[in-house]
């Protein structure tokens, strides 16, 4: 149920988008906050959005990357440098200012905040940008459109094949928009050097890339970058180009204490909606979450499912619950004061829950099935860092495969971020990953491997083959290696299915009938 909260990543591009200009700084005296609470945030607690609302900022679950990136109104590959606890130890602000904040007033008060509480320096310094440059390769393959007209495009899918119909566009607006049509294709700007003037009509036509690799000889996979050059004559090249970017100098991974007063002088939290409707679902009805504008609208939600978003739990994390908590469904219709924040809105449900189903719980460490990252005789293929890159881990699709890079990074750290990389998910989306490698260091790595779909076809997950807690094998593979295999031949490493004591959320008491609203 936490995709219904918008990502601090996803709320920060609306306001950077606001906020246009880069590195907002002014030699005149930095506005502050007249009150911030700063703190880590509980363990497990996952990236919340940024909130803004008259004098008031929340932002949740925070990590260091993104509220430096936040605060100076970039995107998260422009800053550079820092320790390696940069984008996985996360942070609670709650701030109120003097007056009114917004988009364009919030950041220089952020960047005050951080530097007072963190000792956080920066500098700005020219980095080398990955882009993607179009480059004619073979002239007359495109023919100009002299017909007048303003320029569109049309998507469309056919035959398993996706495609986008472009009329009177130049090279330069088609460059534009390529990074939106084809993400996985063109993951940086693109850059038209084509020297082509004209306006064009084009058709594009590619397999995804993931899917790269297992298509058959009724139905070929079509390389996006192939198609250019083929079809087009257009030569897609990666190279980089000089960027302004952000270059941490210091930073402290403990906030400094709020000074004394500071929870008084912030709005006190509220913890019960104005009006609430709980009620059993009615037969067939389809499950729907809604949570804007003070307003809770979850219809046809199991118990387990109101408990997981209320307190913000994975899967695991309710081991050993009555099965009806995750049979009965119920409709619950609850309104607030508009301008509360989505956790306040949790912990109004929390509090309803506590009120309607006489919900009591506590948390304590259980054995629970996971997957456990190794190192077989406390040996690995890992290579020290050389701390001259930025510390972080980021994935860059190929065709049929995925690279995931990681600098300056932890096991840890590794096994906290994989599970949730797209392609790796598919793999490892049945239990938590720890790590047990026991291995103490940060290293410089990469790992590739291929999304279950290219790697089993439609034949599904595979089988292990061998014992109880093997990893999953393809069965009948059309390619490529699973996320498995490429731990174990690149990494020296092994993942594996064990118990492992795990923090999990006991039901001591909650009622199947609501009371009566």
């Amino acid at each position: 149920m936490r995709t219904i909260m918008p990502s601090i990543a996803q709320t920060t591009g609306m306001i950077l988008a606001l906020c246009g200009a880069a590195f907002p700084q002014s030699e005149a005296p930095a506005p502050a906050f007249a009150a911030a609470d700063v703190h880590a945030s509980p363990r497990g607690i996952r990236e919340g959005g940024l909130y803004l609302h008259a004098n008031r900022l929340e932002m949740h679950g925070a990590t260091m990357l993104h509220l430096i990136a936040t605060a100076y109104g970039v995107a998260d590959d422009k800053v550079f440098g820092g320790p390696n606890w940069l984008d996985t130890d996360r942070f609670d602000i709650i701030a109120k200012a003097e007056t009114p904040v917004n988009a364009k007033t919030f950041q220089p008060m952020l960047q005050a905040l951080l530097a007072d509480r963190f000792q956080l320096k920066v500098r700005t310094e020219d980095k080398p940008e990955p882009v993607f440059v179009l480059v004619a390769a073979k002239r007359g393959l495109l023919k100009e459109n002299a017909a007048a007209g303003d320029p569109q495009c049309k998507r469309a899918n056919e035959d398993g094949y996706i495609s986008v119909a472009c009329q009177n566009v130049t090279m330069a607006y088609l460059a534009e928009r390529l990074p939106g049509m084809a993400p996985n294709y063109f993951d940086h700007p693109v850059v038209d050097k084509t020297g082509l003037e004209g306006s064009y009509d084009v058709t594009l036509k590619w397999t995804g890339r993931g899917q790269i690799g297992a298509g058959d000889s009724d139905h070929p996979s079509i390389s996006l970058f192939g198609y250019f050059e083929k079809q087009l004559g257009i030569k897609v090249e990666p190279q980089t180009r000089p960027a302004a970017s952000l270059v941490i100098e210091k930073v402290n991974e403990e906030p400094a204490p709020n000074p004394p007063g500071t929870i008084e002088k912030l709005p006190p939290a509220v913890t019960e909606f104005e009006v609430s409707e709980v009620r059993p679902s009615k037969p067939g009805t389809q499950p729907n979450y809604n949570m804007k504008n003070g307003r809770l609208e979850a219809l046809g939600v199991t118990m387990k499912e109101l408990i997981s978003f209320a307190y913000n739990l994975d899967d695991y994390m309710l081991p050993g619950a009555e099965k009806w908590l995750d049979t009965d469904r119920f409709d619950i219709i609850a309104k607030a004061d508009p301008t509360v924040t989505d956790g306040a809105l949790q912990a109004m449900l929390r509090t309803l829950l506590a009120q309607r189903f006489h919900l009591k719980s506590h948390f304590e460490e259980q054995p629970v099935s996971v997957w456990a990252l190794t190192a077989p005789k406390g040996k690995s293929k890992l290579k020290e860092t050389t701390g001259e890159e930025h510390a972080g881990c980021t994935r860059t699709p190929k065709d049929g495969a995925f690279t995931y890079s990681c600098r300056n990074t932890t096991m840890a750290q590794f096994a906290d971020k994989l599970p949730d990389v797209g392609g790796a998910a598919g793999y490892l989306n049945e239990h938590p990953m720890v790590d047990l490698t026991g291995l103490k260091g940060s290293y410089d790595f990469d790992i590739v491997w291929s999304p279950p779909a290219r790697v089993y076809g439609r034949g599904g997950r595979g089988d292990s083959g061998g014992p109880a807690g093997a990893a999953p094998t393809a069965a009948a593979p059309t390619g490529g290696l699973t996320i498995f295999e490429a731990v174990d031949k690149q990494l020296g490493l092994k993942l594996s299915v064990e118990k492992h004591s795990m923090p999990v959320v006991v039901i001591d008491h909650v009622d199947r009938t609501p009371a009566d609203n």
